[in-house]
């Protein structure tokens, strides 16, 4: 389509959830296990995890995603990979959306991943030392880099459009839903896959975090483990899958009469600039970018009816997040609720903040605000509007999905019904 044809794009829409983590498959067992408040946490077995002071984690056990993907994409990719092309292949049917719906230079691909595939280079350096050179998989040194994924999703989209890759920690799949919208926007695509993928379960990553106290050794009571804003809160529990959304214009997807769970309003981004481990006390610089977020929104603060929270359990972040909607809203955080899907879904780095994004989508979709799992006794630091632990009658208008990581990465998004 040349630049004289092409319809002037105003509006992104999201047609399609493609999910596949912990809870199940697809947004029917995810939206039920949110509103049930039931922990998907369980025992680690990607590997054994006996002597580690963390031996709990949310792993995708529902191995059926396997029957979506081609047979040599099974024994040539990584386990990032293939959680990426089953979430994908789950988004296009659920938008229903065929290959020929587009051309391909209006397809384009975007997503979100911290370690991508980081858990299968470990187990291929294992066998190197263990087993030799000739023992290694040929296909990890192009297979575990964090843009393969994407790039594998692609080619079964069949998206000769721009394709991009952000890796920026947790934040990093909020950034690639808010790139893919604005592509849309702008008119540059037609429609776009973004999300996020993460599979971090691994013995280093594992090893790493416990030696910081990062993580949570609630070992005997694993479904209680993940507790965001609770004054017990005592690290993440780690978490893999992949979720992706179809993301197409407001004109083309009322062309083909497609479902619409929400629409894109506006994003914002920042960074503390204080190093890995740094925060800015102030909270003025995430404050600043939920600001914007609002702004280029075309809204005002009393227009956000809910926040989905990053809050992961680790008592600095889910206090950094009070410290920043205080400092955004001022005294209109009191009537704002907020919420965090992390006590069900646990930590999913990367890829968290799409999972959030889909947790808005169904929220709007069925008028209702999913409960905080785990909070029986809120931290005094974490003084917000937090809902309690039973879902939330409303029929939100406006949602702001926040997301922060390491290195003082700031993300937010505003999703519109």
């Amino acid at each position: 389509m040349s630049e004289l044809t092409r319809p002037h794009v105003t509006r992104a829409v999201i047609t399609g959830i493609g999910l596949i983590g912990p809870t199940g498959l697809g947004p029917e067992p995810f939206w039920a296990a949110l509103l049930a408040a039931e922990s998907a946490v369980g025992p680690i077995t990607r590997f054994d995890a006996t002597s580690y002071p963390c031996r709990i984690a949310g792993e995708v056990r529902d191995r059926s995603y396997e029957e979506l993907i081609d047979p040599r994409k099974l024994r040539t990719t990584t386990l990032v990979t293939q959680l990426a092309l089953g979430s994908a292949e789950l988004a296009l049917r659920e938008a229903r959306l065929t290959p020929d719906a587009y051309d391909p230079y209006e397809r384009g691909v975007v997503t979100g991943t911290a370690l991508g595939g980081w858990r299968d280079g470990e187990q291929q350096y294992g066998i190197l030392l263990e087993r030799g050179a000739r023992r290694v998989n040929p296909f990890v040194a192009n297979g575990a880099p964090n843009h393969t994924a994407g790039v594998e999703v692609a080619a079964l989209l069949g998206a000769r459009g721009p394709q991009a890759t952000y890796s920026s920690g947790c934040p990093s799949s909020l950034q690639a839903i808010a790139h893919a919208a604005a592509l849309v926007r702008a008119g540059e695509l037609s429609m776009c896959l973004a999300g996020g993928y993460e599979a971090p379960l691994g013995p280093l990553v594992f090893a790493g975090l416990t030696r910081t106290q990062e993580l949570s050794t609630d070992n005997d009571d694993p479904r209680r483990a993940s507790r965001p804003f609770d004054r017990a809160h005592a690290g993440m529990v780690l978490s893999e899958g992949s979720c992706l959304l179809a993301i197409e214009s407001e004109e083309h997807a009322a062309r083909r009469g497609a479902r619409v769970y929400a629409t894109i309003l506006g994003s914002g981004f920042s960074c503390d600039a204080a190093g890995v481990y740094g925060v800015d006390p102030s909270g003025e610089s995430a404050a600043h970018a939920v600001r914007l977020a609002v702004t280029r929104s075309g809204l005002a603060a009393t227009d956000i009816d809910w926040v989905c929270s990053h809050a992961n359990s680790a008592p600095v972040f889910d206090r950094k997040e009070a410290l920043v909607l205080r400092r955004a809203f001022g005294e209109q955080v009191g009537c704002l609720p907020v919420s965090s899907i992390k006590g069900v879904l646990g930590h999913p780095f990367g890829a968290s903040g799409a999972f959030q994004v889909a947790a808005a989508c169904l929220a709007l979709q069925h008028d209702t605000l999913p409960p905080n799992a785990n909070l029986d006794d809120a931290d005094p630091d974490c003084t917000l509007n937090l809902i309690g632990r039973e879902p939330r009658p409303l029929a939100a208008r406006n949602v702001l999905v926040t997301s922060y990581g390491y290195g003082g990465v700031n993300g937010y998004l505003v999703l519109g019904r």
